[in-house]
């Protein structure tokens, strides 16, 4: 392979993987900051504390959704951690691999095995 088109890839490769964890990361923190809109405001009350009312059947409570938020949290930071070893990997996988002459499987599979898991993460941020 072209020295010129192996220095492309391997800048252009760990960019490409890693753009889409920044996008749905920072997409997250934008959504916190946004600000409350004019004519929103949500008073109905003091909420009623000894009739659940129909909505709240099935929900987590406060304390079950925060230790699903830390379990999410926690294998957000397991699958980045694997698909920054999985984007090492391809790396060398690309440098040694002549895609002129020879299709590599293992590059192929790596790439594939990174998509699953920025799938996965996408999917637990945002709250799935």
């Amino acid at each position: 392979m072209d020295t010129n088109k192996r220095n492309f890839l391997t800048v252009v490769i760990p960019v490409a993987l890693s753009m889409p964890l920044g996008l749905f990361c920072s997409a997250g923190f934008a959504q916190n900051a946004l600000p409350a809109q004019p004519g929103s405001e949500q008073n109905p009350g003091p909420p009623k504390i000894d009739q659940p009312t129909p909505s709240d059947e099935g929900k987590p409570t406060a304390k079950e959704t925060k230790e699903i938020l830390k379990q999410n949290q926690h294998q957000i930071e397991e699958n980045v951690e694997k698909i920054y070893q999985l984007a090492g990997e391809l790396k060398g996988e690309v440098e040694k691999t002549d895609a002129a002459n020879t299709l590599s499987l293992p590059m192929i599979q790596k790439a594939e095995q990174i998509e699953k898991l920025a799938k996965q993460v996408k999917n637990l941020a945002r709250g799935g």
